[in-house]
């Protein structure tokens, strides 16, 4: 059963969101995770990272509709399932995500409670930018972290402007994670049993994009932090080459990982 949910979720997966209710979904999908995000990094980084709360959620919104999509695609495989009643309580689908006399909105219901648990699982599985930074800046010391992330004459906006770039990359490994994930669950059988943690494992694009993301994202700290490193060694054993290599610390740190990132 779970293998034919999968399959048929993989022919689906790519049916359009229906226009006007998965843009208004969408939207205020994002509109919660810039909101949770401006609460967890502050107002002030929040303002580095994005010139308004609109563009937050405009880099967000791609994230959700693939979550709505993939919501779509599950909910086409569940009504399609012959086997849906053994695994949900003797329930039809109708009778299981629909209300009324006839039932007419399961589908519906159906979508809204699948994004819903995919979205808490992508949600639940996002990285704190505030709490990146603050792990860098113990990992490497106060001075070479400032040296790394400042850009005025002292240093002392280090913090802030950590944190902005650590929330801009978070959504960009977002974005990439859900494109990913999307084609995964086109492509594996075994996609709702790897990622899948709830009752009927409709999380599991959720879990799979908040996995992905995380991984990607505690790679790039690591990346700065190796950079960071290396940066140090190499200013400290030759400090007028360091200079007229890299003109800066930032820039030799933003060197080295994009050197790493290519190997």
């Amino acid at each position: 059963m779970k293998r034919l949910i999968v399959l048929l979720v993989a022919a689906a997966v790519l049916a359009p969101v229906a226009a006007s209710a998965g843009a208004t979904a969408n939207t205020t999908s994002a509109r919660l995770d810039c909101t949770k995000l401006r609460a967890a990094i502050g107002a002030t980084a929040f303002g580095q990272a994005y010139s308004s709360f609109g563009a937050c959620v405009s880099r967000y919104a791609p994230v959700e509709q693939q979550v709505t999509v993939s919501a779509q695609a599950t909910c086409t495989a569940q009504q399609a399932d012959p086997n849906f009643a053994t695994t949900h309580g003797g329930k039809t689908f109708a009778q299981y995500y629909g209300s009324g006399k006839k039932e007419r909105n399961a589908f519906g219901n159906c979508v809204s409670t699948v994004a819903k648990a995919n979205s808490k699982s992508e949600q639940q599985g996002r990285v704190n930018p505030a709490r990146t930074c603050r792990s860098e800046r113990t990992q490497l010391g106060t001075s070479t972290f400032n040296a790394t992330y400042g850009k005025n004459s002292n240093d002392r906006n280090a913090f802030g402007k950590c944190v902005s770039a650590t929330a801009k990359a978070q959504v960009q490994d977002e974005v990439s994670a859900s494109s990913s994930c999307k084609s995964s669950q086109q492509t594996d059988p075994n996609f709702a049993q790897t990622y899948g943690t709830n009752a009927d494992l409709t999380n599991a694009f959720g879990k799979c994009v908040s996995t992905t993301a995380s991984a990607k994202s505690n790679a790039q700290e690591h990346a700065v932090v190796n950079a960071a490193r290396t940066c140090k060694g190499a200013k400290k054993s030759d400090p007028s080459g360091f200079n007229a290599k890299y003109g800066s610390f930032g820039k030799c740190v933003s060197a080295q990982v994009s050197k790493s990132s290519q190997a």
